[in-house]
């Protein structure tokens, strides 16, 4: 008899043990007359709608309660001190707003988001190691950032790209950051 045979026919006798003891033997639940830790309490029926203590309140909801409440903006300064600056504090004339970025400026603030954090050169062709985030990059000559920056040319730790809104290359070089 196979050993795998064996083992099945020895759990099928198992559980008819287990069946026949279950039979003979029920499970029955205890029963008991009065429960020791209980108290006995008194239900008492609810109050009819004739009493004149029941009254259902309205006016509550046409006019809410008001409270006197104080708030404070700041919630690192002592209360009093700030009810008193919020009394002496003018209103100050906004600062000029800075000209607005040229297109080359707003690429150089996406680019500064990059950590160059390796490189790696097989014959001819370097590759570069980028880090944005949790978002890791293999860049080599060529390839294209983001769907819209052209890498033209690259060393270890900086890159030329080219892009739609640039009228020249822009090098941007990561051992700044």
């Amino acid at each position: 008899m196979p050993r795998k045979q064996k083992i099945l026919m020895g759990l099928l006798v198992t559980l008819a043990l287990a069946l026949a003891y279950r039979l003979t033997n029920p499970f029955e639940q205890e029963t008991v007359q009065r429960l020791p830790y209980a108290r006995a309490t008194r239900v008492t029926p609810p109050k009819s709608a004739s009493d004149s203590e029941t009254k259902l309140r309205l006016d509550l909801l046409e006019s809410p309660p008001k409270y006197n409440i104080a708030l404070q903006r700041d919630l690192f300064r002592p209360p009093k001190a700030a009810a008193t600056s919020e009394k002496t504090v003018k209103p100050q004339a906004s600062a000029p707003k800075p000209p607005p970025k040229t297109e080359r400026e707003k690429i150089q603030d996406q680019f500064r988001r990059f950590i160059a954090f390796g490189s790696y050169r097989y014959g001819d062709e370097i590759y570069i190691f980028l880090e944005r985030g949790k978002q890791v990059l293999i860049v080599t000559r060529g390839d294209r950032i983001d769907g819209q920056y052209t890498i033209t040319d690259l060393t270890e730790k900086s890159i030329t790209i080219t892009a739609k809104g640039l009228s020249a290359p822009l090098k941007i070089d990561f051992n700044e950051s």
